[in-house]
């Protein structure tokens, strides 16, 4: 005997109305479908306003993902992270280690915090060098050597892009 398994069925529920239950012809997305930025900003929302209600901004488009949150410790920047996991645990999605980068900015490497976060049992340490959008953030702010302005004036200019993509396209 063959058993199959049901045809997937779903319905859409706003404001509290729902759509009767239909059945889906295709259960899934096709890369670059119109659909999934909207399903996204549906499903990330949570995430997303959580996170800028901390110290901090964050940006989503897709499947991407960027957070930084601000505190006088690295132990509270932490635990503000600590709750994009909360949001993992509680919409049963993964966020995967291989593409996950934690980066502490501080003026002494002594201030920063080392211990890494765990993401499907895989630990992540910060690094000093993360790529954000094309743009390369490094954890120190002060350099001593001739090129200071040149790469402060970088890092600042890469931060204020952040802040602008932020604002530009609130959530």
């Amino acid at each position: 005997m063959i058993q199959c398994a049901p045809r997937p069925t779903a319905t859409t529920v706003v404001n509290g109305w729902s759509s009767e239950r239909r059945e889906l012809l295709q259960a899934r997305l096709t890369q670059g479908s119109l659909l999934s930025p909207v399903l996204s900003f549906f499903f990330n929302a949570d995430l997303v306003q959580r996170q800028g209600q901390q110290a901090g901004r964050s940006i989503a488009y897709v499947d991407d993902y960027t957070a930084w949150v601000t505190g006088p410790t690295s132990e509270v920047n932490h635990a503000n992270i600590n709750r994009a996991f909360d949001w993992e645990r509680r919409s049963e999605v993964t966020f995967e280690a291989d593409k996950t980068a934690i980066i502490h900015f501080s003026r002494k490497k002594t201030r920063t915090d080392n211990d890494p976060f765990l993401i499907e049992g895989e630990a992540v340490y910060p690094k000093e060098r993360v790529k954000v959008l094309g743009l390369i953030m490094k954890w120190r702010r002060r350099r001593a050597y001739s090129g200071l302005e040149a790469d402060l004036q970088n890092e600042d200019q890469a931060i204020d892009r952040l802040s602008h993509i932020a604002e530009r396209y609130p959530l």
